[in-house]
């Protein structure tokens, strides 16, 4: 069922903060932005507006835990060093100031992603704040993640993947643990909808994804329209469906408003995928609520700008071309060089995968596009992260600063892996028969990008 999605965080767990006649408990939220780079600007930006977003509705900061690689606003790439905007404009606030990270740099991984939310810290690693959810079964819970996907997989800047099948545990953990009285989970990031397999319409966990099962998500305010305070930055400033939850809620005008009716506003902005809702979806036929917010726009999410917008998996090849198009005759050079290496990168994506496809159909007819094109459903989880693992661990890194072979364009090939398990049967090959074929062809594909290893940054 797709549904948009405008500020159910607010309804759910802000609002009810400050109505007098809800039962009491605590509010508490874990922000978690997981990549790196400034490509990857919005990302960050995201995270940090969510944390004002939380605070200006009246959770404590001692409540809020934020995990992010926090590389962009002091990048040598930041034209405004020390600043990040999530939007544009003369009048943009930096949602740098002010925004607390508890974890930062390679430490943030998806272990302890589920640690944190799990209340686990016992063996949280050395440099963070040591902050987890200490929330209680009668406390509201908001879980916000932004970063790069592919199905049944997210993304964090260090480390291993976060599986679906590893989320899910980590929920129920939490639901055995008494953690929460409800649970809302905004996840930003690619083929997210493929990351809520099995919530029920009872366990008070609603999720809200970005996107469906089987398609990207997409970066807003992006080149050319990433002109702050008179400045190009030459990337996206935030993603579609972030910013539309939060800009919602900066508005603070909600009056007796259902969480169905908001939803429906904020659906129509998020024009580029399908937002998906999953659990328990109780919470719709609520009211919002009287929210005093201390930043009220006076417009509506239908009134907003909307800049432009790019796929995500195509954001670093619009922004390339951004820079080289604009860039000082001395420059000119370089900035082309850096776009061919993007464009070299992506090509050698997706030759890798067109040539695991052909591998393990063998002679079979029309096997191989059939593996290249299918969009067949994820039920063999054991066998997509052995698969997926095999990626990560074997397969090159396209930038230095990617954890491992997995990259944010290459993570829709996820479906392939996908298509293998659900096909093996077919293909008369198990699980290792296939983790080895891929080993093959990552190592081969290792050697063939050894020659471009001077041009990776």
């Amino acid at each position: 069922m797709a549904l948009g999605v405008a500020g159910l965080v607010l309804a759910s767990a802000l609002s009810l903060a400050v109505a007098v006649e809800q039962d009491a408990g605590s509010m508490w939220a874990v922000i978690a932005a997981g990549s790196s780079g400034f490509e990857n600007y919005r990302h960050q930006a995201d995270a940090c507006h969510a944390y004002h977003v939380l605070r200006r509705g009246g959770i404590p900061a001692s409540n809020i835990i934020v995990m992010m690689q926090d590389d962009v606003a002091n990048s040598e790439d930041n034209p405004i060093p020390g600043k990040l905007f999530n939007k544009p404009g003369n009048e943009s606030v930096d949602v740098y100031e002010g925004c607390h990270i508890d974890y930062r740099g390679d430490i943030v991984t998806a272990d302890l992603f589920l640690k944190v939310i799990t209340g686990d810290d016992a063996s949280l690693p050395k440099g963070g704040s040591g902050k987890v959810l200490k929330s209680k079964a009668t406390d509201r819970v908001f879980l916000n993640f932004v970063d790069h996907g592919g199905v049944g997989i997210v993304a964090f800047p260090n480390g291993p993947l976060l599986y679906a099948t590893d989320l899910s545990k980590a929920l129920k953990t939490m639901q055995s643990k008494q953690m929460f009285q409800e649970l809302v989970f905004y996840m930003e990031a690619c083929e997210s909808g493929s990351m809520f397999p099995d919530l029920t319409k009872d366990g008070k966990i609603f999720a809200v994804t970005a996107s469906n099962a089987q398609e990207s998500s997409w970066g807003s305010y992006c080149d050319p329209d990433d002109v702050v305070r008179g400045t190009n930055l030459g990337t996206c400033l935030g993603d579609l469906f972030s910013i539309s939850w939060m800009e919602d809620s900066d508005v603070g005008l909600w009056s007796a408003e259902t969480i169905m009716q908001q939803v429906q506003k904020v659906t129509k902005r998020v024009d580029k995928s399908h937002v998906m809702t999953f659990g328990d979806l109780s919470l719709e036929s609520q009211t919002i609520g009287r929210v005093e917010m201390t930043e009220a726009l006076g417009t509506s999410v239908e009134a907003m700008q909307k800049g432009k917008a790019y796929d995500v998996r195509d954001i670093p090849l619009h922004s390339a071309y951004g820079r080289w198009a604009r860039a000082e005759a001395e420059d000119k050079a370089r900035e082309y060089d850096a776009m061919q290496r993007v464009i070299a990168n992506r090509a050698a994506d997706e030759a890798l995968f067109g040539t695991l496809a052909q591998r393990a159909c063998g002679e079979l007819p029309g096997c191989s596009s059939t593996m290249a094109s299918a969009k067949l459903e994820l039920t063999d989880y054991e066998c997509h992260k052995v698969l997926s693992s095999t990626i990560q661990e074997s397969c090159p890194r396209r930038e230095k600063r990617n954890a491992g072979g997995w990259n944010g364009f290459n993570m829709k090939f996820s479906q392939v892996l996908v298509n293998l398990c659900e096909s093996r049967a077919l293909l008369r090959k198990d699980t290792q028969d296939l983790a080895q074929l891929l080993r093959g062809e990552c190592t081969a594909a290792s050697l063939k990008a050894a020659p471009m290893q001077a041009l990776v940054i």
